[in-house]
């Protein structure tokens, strides 16, 4: 079966998955239609929450990448699919606005999201 949206239906959707945890568009229908969640031992929301308590901690304005709030062995141990949704979401919200006062910089080489907080 094929679904077909147009642009902005697609970032509708896409936005409404990355709110809710899903990685990928497929992920979300199926959840929606079948309550169907997708097999991961990865849990977004106490990884946002760890990275949010991390942001709030800071205390300097020096620019810092997602895996810069996390312990390396907790780092170490989200495999590199889910860190790289774990990114899409945080930019997600942030671009949102109204979630951490941050605000992205630019990404390095690697393709990681660099962050600085904002003063306030």
């Amino acid at each position: 079966m094929r679904l077909k949206l147009s642009e902005e239906e697609y970032k509708d959707i896409y936005s409404h998955a990355l709110q809710n945890g899903f990685a990928s568009i497929p992920e979300y229908l199926r959840y929606l239609l079948f309550n169907e969640k997708p097999e991961t031992t990865v849990d977004y929301e106490v990884l946002l929450k760890q990275f949010e308590h991390a942001v709030t901690q800071r205390k300097d304005n020096k620019e810092f990448k997602v895996r810069d709030c996390f312990d390396p062995d907790i780092w170490a141990d989200i495999d590199i699919s889910s860190r790289r949704t774990l990114g899409r979401m945080i930019i997600h919200k942030v671009e949102k606005g109204g979630w951490l006062p941050i605000v992205p910089t630019k990404k390095d080489s690697g393709n990681a999201q660099w962050y600085r907080k904002r003063s306030e």
